[in-house]
């Protein structure tokens, strides 16, 4: 991230799967240059959903799954969309081996399990933090510095 100092948080509760992949979808729609979002929850928090969502307010088209076990997947959007899943891999050195860091100028590259690798969780520009609150609950948090933060603040339904 590019300053910690001047970050800002910004809280959300969802409280359904369709209002989860709705506050993506309005990030999504805002965001107007390439980004690196990590997505940092544990299973079943909603990462996939939110991912799907940022997608769709990109203009993805496709049907949008998460990269479990491809690792990797592109999608044509305004923006390119790189989805990339580091929930499999076992050391932060096969990061680099997925080759999507050259991209990283000019694509919006969606990292779930984003905590999985500290030197990429520190360069992101966007932390997106989910917890399951409730049976069907999430609480959402996002991190960003405070040039990014028209894309994080009012997304609530």
């Amino acid at each position: 991230m590019t300053d910690i100092h001047k970050t800002q948080r910004y809280r959300i509760q969802s409280s359904s799967e369709s209002e989860t992949l709705e506050i993506g979808a309005r990030f999504g729609r805002r965001v107007d240059r390439p980004l690196c979002v990590c997505l940092v929850g544990s299973l079943g928090a909603g990462k996939s959903v939110i991912a799907r969502g940022i997608c769709r307010g990109l203009g993805v088209d496709e049907i949008v799954v998460s990269p479990s076990f491809i690792l990797c997947e592109e999608y044509a959007a305004r923006i390119p969309v790189i989805h990339v899943d580091l929930y499999r891999l076992e050391h932060e050195s096969e990061v680099e081996e997925l080759g999507f860091y050259d991209r990283m100028s000019d694509a919006v590259v969606l990292v779930e399990w984003g905590d999985r690798s500290a030197s990429l969780l520190e360069m992101a520009d966007v932390v997106i933090r989910l917890s399951v609150s409730g049976e069907s609950k999430r609480a959402i948090e996002l991190t960003c510095p405070e040039t990014l933060g028209p894309f994080c603040e009012g997304l609530e339904a």
